[in-house]
């Protein structure tokens, strides 16, 4: 039986039973692209600011960040690291970089996803945008795209958890991770073989 929680001064809430819950666990991966996503850590630490007590429960996988996590963090993670990382975590908290959304569905999370921006000098375009926006539509994501919903969402997570838990069957989560990585495909690389075509016939 899920554990049904509410907020307590510890934050860890009641189960129904009337047993303490274990404290909500959440992973933060900002992924392995160069630019720094110093946007994200700040939002991290800007609410655990507000709940010190919550720290323990957070990893941060922070990357290039210039901004140093107030929690535990490790710039990168190896293969193995990462998995158990997201196996024992109770909330993902991601870029929208493909990889990481799928490792979250393929866990059954239904992760918080911060897309990248150009314009914060996060990535090179806002494709993490687009498909993250498609996704959010089809409710396979929850997405914060300012300060203030990603607050929204981290309160709604630390009271019940299993509001970020997938409910498709197993099956029809690999259907959506193949459905993304053919959507992430043409969001990339569709515009360039446009290009290509066109050059090669003189337009």
């Amino acid at each position: 039986m899920p554990d049904l929680t509410a907020p307590g001064e510890s934050g860890r809430g009641l189960t129904a039973s009337g047993q303490e819950a274990p404290e909500t666990r959440f992973a933060v991966i900002v992924g392995t692209d160069h630019h720094p996503f110093d946007r994200v850590i700040r939002w991290v630490n800007d609410w655990l600011g507000q709940h010190p007590e919550q720290a323990a429960a957070f990893f941060v996988q922070a990357g290039t960040a210039t901004v140093p996590p107030v929690c535990e963090s490790a710039p990168m993670l190896d293969v193995g690291r990462l998995a158990t990382l997201l196996d024992e975590s109770d909330v993902m908290i991601c870029h929208g970089g493909p990889g990481s959304i799928a490792d979250a569905w393929q866990r059954g999370h239904l992760p918080i996803v911060v897309p990248r921006m150009r314009r914060f000098g996060e990535h090179v375009d806002d494709h993490q945008v687009d498909f993250c926006r498609k996704f959010a539509d089809l409710g396979r994501v929850r997405i914060a795209e300012d300060a203030a919903t990603f607050t929204g969402l981290l309160d709604e997570a630390r009271t019940d958890r299993t509001r970020f838990r997938a409910t498709e069957p197993v099956a029809e989560i690999e259907s959506a991770v193949a459905r993304f990585d053919a959507l992430v495909d043409e969001l990339i690389n569709g515009p360039r073989r446009k290009r290509r075509r066109a050059s090669r016939s003189g337009l």
